[in-house]
């Protein structure tokens, strides 16, 4: 869904004298958080097109829960469980991920199919076959490639009602000085959303745990040098706050099948196990600013 260019006088009004997000959602071309309170996890999937609600003011909402069905963490791919401070995604938390999309994608896949509607913002590039094959549920996906000047006003809007928001935090000609991150922080415990902010290690200091992928031994050729390419053995280090040091974990991202997998199970040269996973409906994308 294309949006109309924003003027530097309208965009000035999506933030209040605090910082945080006004009512004016439309001047971004960006759904309302009244109009996603549907899409937590839980819920049946609200349809997938969607307009920006008028500037009208909306009744006031009642406070959010912040766990689905009484579980406060989302459950992610079974080698990276072991990683993470309660063996996920907690609500309520930032969890950087640093220099790979394969990482990233494996990281958001049990949480979508269990149900968890995932918004991804600032990743133009992003491939809906590999998302597809990674295992996310593109029809609980919402696209946000060009989020426009203020960015930080898009994110807010929709940790509202999206359980799992991600960030690029590598957008050209933006900055992300600390009282942006520490408003998006504190908007991410109130409303039980999880902020993925993706970029370099350190990038954003406010994060409880921070993820990366190092090495990556390609696997799938036999020793005579024929077969296929098909899954990659990395390693996954974890730095979490109040643990110390590191852990690690050994992986193969993509695995077999395009998924999360625990190394070990693919030996080198094994034949494909099957066609590639067809590409279901696109995501929704919302609020493209050219």
């Amino acid at each position: 869904m294309a949006a109309a260019p924003v003027s530097s006088s309208s965009v000035s009004s999506l933030l209040d004298g605090q910082g945080s997000p006004s009512r004016r959602w439309a001047d971004l071309g960006v759904v309302r958080a009244s109009e996603l309170k549907g899409r937590r996890a839980g819920r049946p999937p609200a349809p997938t097109h969607v307009e920006p609600s008028p500037e009208s003011s909306p009744e006031p909402e009642p406070p959010r829960p912040i766990d689905r069905e009484g579980d406060a963490v989302l459950p992610v791919a079974g080698p990276l469980a072991g990683l993470l401070p309660g063996g996920g995604l907690r609500r309520g938390s930032a969890v950087a991920v640093c220099g790979s999309t394969s990482l990233l994608l494996a990281l958001l896949a049990e949480a979508s199919r269990a149900g968890a509607w995932c918004a991804l913002v600032g990743l133009p590039d992003l491939g809906i076959q590999a998302a597809a094959e990674a295992g996310l549920d593109l029809s609980r996906t919402a696209l946000v490639p060009r989020p426009g000047p203020r960015p930080a006003a898009v994110v807010a809007a929709l940790v509202d009602g999206v359980d799992v928001v991600v960030l690029d935090t590598t957008l050209p000609g933006v900055r992300w000085p600390a009282g942006d991150r520490q408003r998006l922080g504190a908007r991410v415990r109130q409303r039980g959303a999880v902020l993925v902010p993706v970029g370099a290690p350190g990038t954003w200091p406010g994060a409880e745990v921070e993820l990366r992928a190092e090495g990556g031994a390609w696997a799938g050729l036999g020793g005579d040098g024929t077969g296929r390419l098909r899954s990659r053995r990395v390693r996954v280090r974890c730095a979490a706050r109040g643990r110390p040091g590191e852990q690690e974990v050994p992986v193969l991202l993509p695995g077999p099948a395009g998924e999360c997998a625990p190394d070990g199970e693919l030996p080198i040269g094994a034949p494909l196990t099957g066609p590639p996973r067809p590409v279901p409906a696109e995501p929704t994308r919302i609020g493209a600013v050219g």
